[in-house]
């Protein structure tokens, strides 16, 4: 973990001067900066989406052929040749599913 206090104290006092300068100033410099920010995020989202695209189909793909076969799907990232998915390699996925099953189908993320 970083700490650094010095960034810290310039994000705090950077947040009072924009709490400062919104007050006396008009909302249209407000929703302008809004509005860039809401662009920005979108042009975000969009590059993410096309990014994942092919990763995506392939595993529907799987998914698909697998619910065909009268299978319950199972996720394996190395089979489909997709890098990064840390969290599914091994047996990880078939841990789940058996989590799962034996807490009547509720998936393992959503209990309490």
């Amino acid at each position: 973990k970083v700490n650094r206090p010095w960034l810290t104290l310039v994000l705090k006092i950077g947040i009072m001067a924009t709490v400062v300068y919104g007050t006396v100033k008009t909302a249209d410099l407000a929703w302008g900066l809004g509005d860039i920010g809401v662009g920005l995020m979108a042009w975000l989202n969009i590059t993410a989406i096309l990014m994942l695209q092919k990763p995506a189909f392939i595993a529907l793909r799987d998914y698909e052929a697998q619910k065909a076969q009268g299978l319950d799907p199972v996720f394996h990232p190395e089979k489909l040749g997709i890098k990064g998915a840390d969290y599914w390699t091994g047996h990880q996925s078939e841990d789940n599913l058996e989590e799962e099953r034996k807490h009547g189908g509720q998936p393992v993320y959503d209990r309490v």
